[in-house]
């Protein structure tokens, strides 16, 4: 998987890199990693990653320049669906990874969260109520 990807758009080659500032971006986006196959099919989240994506951006990933006009892009079908697909492949990377190293964190804390969760079952009993 390359952070860079090279496209023809309105009428100029283009290098998109995979920035923080983008893959922070398409993550708020998508939400989580079960929507992210849907990129290429939910038709609205499809034209919010391909602005995302097409926007000029300096190197750090904040935006310069958006699309002026996402119902008049001068690229081709191949490349729309090469930009959708490295998208949809960074994000999923990206929750896969981060989900990865949180089972790490709790597999490696499990003693502490089942002390924790014994101590909450037993204060759950003894809790008074309110009027």
């Amino acid at each position: 998987m390359s952070d860079k990807l090279s496209v023809t758009f309105e009428g100029n080659d283009r290098e998109l890199f995979m920035s923080y500032g983008l893959l922070n971006e398409l993550a708020k986006l998508v939400g989580s990693p079960e929507v992210a196959p849907s990129i290429s099919l939910d038709e609205h989240l499809r034209a919010e990653v391909l602005a995302a994506c097409l926007a000029e951006r300096k190197p750090s990933g904040k935006v310069t320049q958006k699309v002026k006009d996402m119902d008049d892009l001068d690229i081709s079908i191949d490349d729309i669906e090469s930009i959708l697909d490295w998208a949809t492949e960074h994000v999923l990377n990206f929750f896969v990874r981060s989900l990865g190293k949180m089972l790490k964190r709790v597999e490696a804390n499990k003693d502490v969260l089942e002390g924790l969760k014994s101590s909450l079952d037993g204060l759950q009993g003894s809790a008074s109520a309110t009027a």
